[in-house]
């Protein structure tokens, strides 16, 4: 990773997990625009019975039906892969990492978009999982801490494994100030010493009960 250098760390900083994007954020629309084509492949196929039936207003033969879904199909192609080529670039520009102080997120390159999450400000982290995160083991990985809801871990590969070490790193941290924090030091016993007191320049002597 370009981003994630030892000079863009912090002094004693060492990065200990970099999560990535899965693999299936490249191609998810396109998986999820596969019935859109297959609808529009039925109703090529079915044209004449289609532009007979007068199911679609203005239609009348069967060429013209097919030079519209023709025209339709083009441009959920164009659509698509404009969308792929764009996915493709976020792919490679995020970044993701997780330090023993902080987590990383960074996201773009023209535009450059960093954020950081101290670690001593965590309170939760929630994992977001859909049906198919489950099936290919992606999910979203959220932080919230002190001040709100901070930006999250989206689409990263094997979440439960981020969410485990970063819910490790939290508690070695806690073991840490607690070793090499300061101890309270012990209350000694004072015994009271018998001391003569001096009152008006006469001896007065101090019995015990």
């Amino acid at each position: 990773m370009k981003f994630l250098k030892k000079k863009n760390l912090q002094e004693n900083e060492e990065l200990l997990y970099e999560p990535s994007l899965h693999w299936f954020y490249v191609i998810k629309y396109m998986v999820l625009s596969l019935p859109i084509f297959v609808i529009l492949l039925i109703l090529w196929g079915y044209a004449e019975e289609y532009a007979a039936s007068g199911w679609f207003y203005g239609i009348e033969t069967a060429d013209e039906f097919r030079f519209i879904i023709r025209y339709v199909f083009l441009a959920a192609v164009l659509l698509v892969l404009l969308v792929f080529l764009c996915r493709v670039f976020i792919y490679i520009t995020v970044e993701y990492g997780v330090t023993n102080k902080r987590l990383i997120i960074k996201r773009g390159v023209l535009r450059l978009v960093a954020a950081d999450i101290p670690v001593d400000r965590i309170e939760s982290i929630y994992c977001i999982q859909g049906l198919l995160g489950r099936i290919l083991n992606y999910g979203t990985i959220r932080i919230s801490g002190i001040g709100g809801r901070m930006p999250a871990f989206r689409m990263v590969g094997r979440p439960y494994a981020l969410r485990r070490k970063i819910v490790g790193i939290i508690e070695k941290n806690k073991t840490i100030t607690v070793v090499h924090g300061e101890l309270p030091r012990p209350r000694l016993a004072v015994n009271p010493v018998e001391e003569p007191i001096y009152r008006y320049g006469t001896f007065v002597r101090v019995l015990k009960n």
